[in-house]
């Protein structure tokens, strides 16, 4: 862990000092909904990400993601919690400019999966991926509302087959700083 921070230091730091466009950060919220066998295993859950941004060139980003997705387990005999703990990188694409912006997002990287439930923990860490869409809300100069769906897969490296598959569904508040 303390190797991707590392390494996400050292691309961030130049990239966000050399910038000539848009740099900021961005905190968001919302619920997912669980899909094929995931949503057979677990009932809706929901979670937050915040990311930092930076303009590459008008109309594309680069983002830095982080945040917690939690789910319960869709029994009523056991009581287990599941969660992840993403850190991914990923790239904005804009389809407009002015009050509001269209946009798709595609994002990947590690999550961090826990499993607990009664005198058990289990943590691993998987590859993981996600694609989604969404609109970009001018409130003022700086500030923005980000209204966004998107399609998230978690591998599972020991099931060759099987993904943990989810929509995430988010709101979220942005601004930036130049």
């Amino acid at each position: 862990m303390k190797k991707f921070w590392t390494f996400l230091i050292i691309l961030t730091i130049p990239a966000l000092a050399f910038s000539q466009g848009n740099i900021g950060i961005s905190a968001q919220g919302g619920m997912t909904l669980p899909i094929g066998d995931f949503g057979d295993l677990v009932k809706p859950g929901y979670g937050g990400t915040g990311f930092l941004f930076f303009e590459l060139s008008p109309g594309i980003e680069i983002t830095a993601t982080s945040g917690k997705f939690m789910w319960d387990l869709d029994s009523e005999e056991f009581d287990v919690t599941l969660s992840s703990i993403p850190l991914l990188l990923g790239v904005r694409y804009y389809l407009g400019e002015g009050g509001y912006a269209p946009y798709a997002a595609l994002e990947g990287g590690l999550h961090f999966l826990k499993t607990e439930g009664p005198g058990m923990v289990s943590e691993t860490e998987e590859f993981g991926f996600g694609i989604g869409g969404g609109l970009l809300f001018r409130v003022t100069g700086n500030f923005f509302i980000d209204l966004g769906v998107k399609y998230n897969s978690i591998s599972d490296s020991e099931a060759n087959d099987y993904s943990s598959d989810f929509l995430s569904f988010i709101l979220g508040l942005r601004i930036a700083f130049k």
